[in-house]
């Protein structure tokens, strides 16, 4: 029986924050809306059986999100038997409320945490629109080193800046924001945008194919990027001239040009059309509802709370939109990062 090689957890839709390019909580968020059931039916002892299920297959990586993955009741439990698992760990994190459990995971090796930042204080708060956001990341940053000292430990840690129309002409100050928040990493990748017409193909594709809804879509919602591509290049060469000793991580990294095709063509692919995720990359969201794509979760494989990964992830409506992606992307496919997310090494 085949069985994916990474591992996504989506352990809750829940957060704190209303971040205004987020497909689930901003203010045409499928979760915000209501859209679908996104309630959290996965308990913590129904994760570690799946955890115990990877752990059977040698994966040696899971990466652990949301929502904000630190409101999701028991998520050190279930970060420590991962780690006594001996996997590798990555956590996306909006870093707001995550003071709660730094004396915990200070004591976790292995781990990778990366904390959403969309610019120089002023900035960043106006997009979580949350006064007062980027600084409680910094303090619970400097927090969590100081505790890993004390351990002996040490996290490795990055910065997710996601490009957007609220923040892209902050892109030339992130380096100086890295060093300001003492983290060594920025990968700053293009936010997802689609019209209407984009949308409602996407709807046809999934409803006419595979008999199924489309919501993820709405969240990502505008007729344009309305990014002014001149401004975003002095400040893309900005950003790029001010690294240094910054790591420009290689997650989506694109060419100026590829840049101009991402903000003023969506209908255009932007690199390859291939999806490697359907051959290697499982989500599991918070309904124990599985499919391939982290941020389009439209699509059910199946339901690890009845079945197990690996059932999942050979069934029937595994497989039949499996051969569809292989032959053609769907309408969506064209402004999504996510079909790399398969390729990152643990």
């Amino acid at each position: 029986m085949d069985f994916p090689q990474f591992v996504s957890f989506t352990v809750t839709n829940s957060c704190n924050l209303r971040c205004r390019m987020c497909g689930q909580w901003s203010k045409e968020g499928y979760v915000l809306n209501h859209t679908v059931d996104t309630r959290s039916r996965m308990r913590v002892g129904d994760w570690k059986r799946l955890v115990d299920e990877i752990a059977d297959h040698n994966i040696r990586f899971v990466l652990v999100r949301g929502g904000e993955p630190f409101l999701f009741k028991g998520i050190m439990e279930l970060l420590q038997y991962i780690h006594a698992k001996g996997m590798f760990i990555s956590v996306d994190t909006n870093g707001t409320i995550l003071d709660r459990y730094a004396e915990d995971l200070s004591r976790i090796s292995n781990m990778h945490i990366t904390f959403s930042v969309d610019g120089p204080e002023e900035v960043h708060d106006a997009v979580r629109v949350s006064e007062g956001s980027f600084q409680k990341i910094k303090e619970n940053i400097a927090l969590l080193t100081d505790l890993e000292k004390k351990c002996g430990n040490t996290i490795s840690k990055s910065i997710c800046f996601t490009i957007s129309r609220y923040n892209y002409t902050s892109l030339g100050q992130m380096a100086d924001v890295a060093r300001s928040l003492s983290i060594s990493s920025v990968n700053a990748v293009p936010y997802y945008y689609y019209s209407l017409d984009v949308g409602r193909q996407y709807e046809a594709e999934l409803r006419e194919n595979f008999a199924s809804a489309a919501f993820s879509w709405k969240g990502f919602h505008h007729e344009d990027s309305g990014v002014d591509f001149s401004r975003f290049v002095e400040e893309l060469r900005r950003y790029r001239g001010s690294l240094g000793d910054i790591d420009d991580f290689p997650y989506l990294p694109l060419t100026e040009e590829e840049y101009r095709t991402w903000f003023h063509d969506q209908s255009t692919p932007v690199k390859s059309t291939a999806c490697n995720n359907v051959e290697r990359l499982i989500d599991i969201q918070p309904t124990g509802e599985a499919n391939f794509c982290v941020d389009f979760p439209d699509y059910s494989i199946g339901n690890v709370r009845h079945a197990t990964i690996g059932e999942v992830w050979n069934s029937p409506r595994a497989q039949r939109f499996r051969e569809y992606r292989r032959r053609k992307p769907l309408a969506v496919c064209h402004r999504c990062g996510a079909k790399y997310i398969s390729e990152i090494k643990g």
